[in-house]
């Protein structure tokens, strides 16, 4: 048997227990050849890589252009986001599942304690740091905060992503959790639900991404979008990657003053509704897009994500599948060892970054403004909690030190080891 064949069969094998398991599969173990070589504390850097959009609120005057400039933003950090989260290939023509190549790899789970650091440098001089960390893992969440200092813009939230599989509808990744925009120039705060990822042609082994559901931005400036995403149907009905967003003025009785529509991964349009006149019309991929900078891995510690994987993100580079394996089950051997020893002692995981208040006012003030009684839940007991970012001061301080969680590394051993 070719090693193709034995994947294929591998695959099946696979697909058909995902059937049999009944609820949340975030920390099933997938077959090594279908694991991609990131870690899914990756996935929140797409927030600020079209950097310029990024920061570009803070210099608009106008608050509802402000708004439209962060679903602008939202809607372009899509594609990067779902290719990240499910490790495709990008089609050159972007249609990801026509060409019949396998596209869809499982990012590695993510282990308490891992970080994802980094920072996009601006043209015009100033850095946005990028801060991941997982919060928990179980159920598994990832927290993140970026910020500008110069432009007073900051990014800031968590997701929990619950997966379920069906052999029709494929793998649905639903992601509970927000994210908080904040403009300091103009003292405004953007609260900004997610979006469902979903994996369609897994069982026909042509897997691509979609995303589906409606999602919300909800201004303090009195501005609501909301956001309409929808894909080809059973029947082949619709287009793929289809978003079609409206932005009201909810203190001036809903009315109406932009709307987007078009492809998330491709060409969208947008409108000024109160005049009819169409004042934008780009390709996603022409919004110039800034690279993370991180350290060499020489110099990160064990506990961020690239140093903490290398090994394994070598062995699914070489194809094999005995050095992923081993690599991966000494991490995580060492982890289930080390949750074993806190919940015998009774200590819990110190988290580093974020903490875990009991409620988060500022959200269900934004979130007032949704029509959706789900979307304006925090489903705490879904995502472990709470978290909130400890302020740049103190994440700064942490940085500079360096160290994290003292001499102890991932595996269970000293850093001297």
């Amino acid at each position: 048997m070719t090693q193709s064949q034995s994947n294929i069969s591998q695959l099946k094998d696979f697909l058909s227990y995902l059937v049999t398991v009944k609820g949340d599969l975030s920390n099933i173990t997938a077959p090594p050849f279908t694991l991609s070589p990131k870690s899914v504390v990756e996935i929140p850097a797409s927030w600020a890589e079209r950097h310029d959009l990024f920061v570009q609120p803070a210099q608009e005057k106008d608050p509802a252009r402000r708004s439209l400039l962060v679903l602008k933003n939202f809607l372009c950090s899509l594609k990067r986001q779902v290719y990240t989260a499910t490790a495709s290939k990008e089609c050159s023509d972007g249609d990801c599942g026509d060409c019949g190549d396998d596209q869809v790899k499982k990012p590695l789970n993510a282990f308490l304690g891992e970080l994802f650091l980094g920072t996009f440098e601006g043209d015009d001089g100033s850095t946005t740091r990028l801060i991941c960390e997982q919060v928990s893992h179980h159920p598994p969440v990832t927290a993140c905060c970026l910020y500008n200092e110069v432009h007073g813009i900051s990014s800031s939230g968590y997701v929990a992503q619950e997966i379920t599989f069906n052999p029709a509808s494929g793998v649905r990744v639903k992601q509970i959790g927000h994210a908080i925009i904040r403009d300091e120039a103009h003292g405004e705060s953007h609260l900004m639900t997610l979006p469902t990822i979903v994996i369609k042609g897994l069982v026909v082994g042509r897997p691509y991404p979609e995303l589906e559901g409606t999602c919300y931005i909800s201004s303090s400036s009195g501005y609501l979008a909301t956001i309409d995403f929808q894909g080809k149907g059973l029947l082949g009905s619709g287009k793929k990657n289809s978003v079609h967003a409206e932005i009201s003025n909810v203190r001036d009785e809903g009315r109406m003053m932009f709307e987007v529509t078009g492809q998330w991964n491709d060409r969208l349009t947008i409108i000024d509704s109160t005049n009819g006149k169409q004042i934008d019309d780009f390709y996603v991929d022409d919004v110039s897009l800034t690279e993370l900078q991180t350290k060499p891995l020489e110099e990160q510690s064990s506990w961020e994500s690239r140093k903490a994987w290398d090994k394994v993100a070598e062995g699914i580079g070489a194809g094999s599948m005995h050095v992923v394996g081993d690599e991966k089950s000494a991490i995580e051997n060492a982890q289930r060892e080390m949750r074993a020893a806190e919940e015998s002692t009774g200590v819990e995981w110190p988290r580093l970054f974020f903490q875990n208040p009991d409620d988060d006012k500022e959200f269900a003030l934004l979130a007032k403004t949704i029509p959706d009684q789900t979307a304006r839940n925090l489903n705490q007991e879904r995502t472990a909690g709470v978290w909130k970012f400890i302020g740049v001061g103190a994440a700064e301080a942490l940085l500079s030190d360096g160290i994290f969680h003292r001499s102890l590394a991932p595996t269970g051993q000293t850093e001297d080891c």
